[in-house]
């Protein structure tokens, strides 16, 4: 099997790209801002957190927050980036080469539903989608589909190391694009009522089961076209 270029030094490298660094005075301060931004938003959320407010917790000026950052949106996009370094430790088995292949896809099903008790902030707007939706509505959309291309070009490596060559190449970006929007439900399900009173690792194990591996083990029987009009 070819190296994958998918190793713990290229996310780093990426994660590097986005937030800027954390050496050096002038990052030390951009850090600081993102920090603030982050506190406020999960305390009181993206909405009523104002820039004013992000600078006197960051004990900046406002003009120094728009030298680091063109709007509170790309400040939120910083901040979720910043907590979901942890990503990078928890990816480790998989990045490290740890896991067999057709076990690296169910492992990675399963952190994307728990770590959101890890990462706090991004927990809370979750929960409050309709924000999520506001802010990305502000953020440069040549950064979104950078990094929507990243995560599919990743996701689509596990899907062909879990089944190789069953999948055509926009199979496979389909079906990245359904497993990054389980993203979506990680907030939700620490919710005790959302898991049915099982626990947040027990509900994740089933549905990294039926996800990776399917209800059925068998193919999905093709469709006739008129019944799909």
């Amino acid at each position: 099997m070819a190296e994958s270029r998918w190793t713990r030094a290229r996310f780093e490298e990426l994660y590097d790209e986005v937030l800027g660094g954390v050496d050096g005075a002038k990052n030390r301060r951009r850090m600081r801002i993102v920090k603030a931004a982050a506190d406020l938003f999960m305390q009181q959320g993206y909405r009523k957190t104002s820039v004013d407010e992000i600078a006197r917790r960051a004990e900046v000026a406002k003009g120094t927050v728009y030298l680091h950052f063109k709007n509170k949106a790309e400040l939120l996009m910083q901040a979720i980036g910043f907590e979901k370094r942890v990503l990078i430790e928890r990816l480790g088995p998989i990045l490290d080469g740890e896991l067999p292949e057709e076990e690296r896809l169910r492992f990675y099903v399963r952190l994307l539903l728990t770590v959101a008790r890890e990462l706090p902030l991004m927990a809370s707007l979750m929960r409050g989608e309709n924000e999520i939706l506001v802010a990305l509505e502000e953020v440069d959309p040549a950064l979104l589909a950078r990094s929507e291309s990243f995560g599919q070009e990743w996701l689509g490596t596990l899907i062909e190391d879990a089944a190789p060559g069953v999948f055509s190449a926009e199979e496979k970006r389909e079906r990245a694009g359904v497993l990054m929007s389980l993203g979506f439900y990680a907030g939700l399900l620490l919710d005790d009522r959302v898991r049915a009173g099982r626990s947040l690792d027990e509900f994740a194990e089933t549905m990294a089961d039926v996800v990776v591996y399917g209800l059925v083990h068998r193919p999905r029987p093709s469709r006739d076209p008129e019944e799909t009009r």
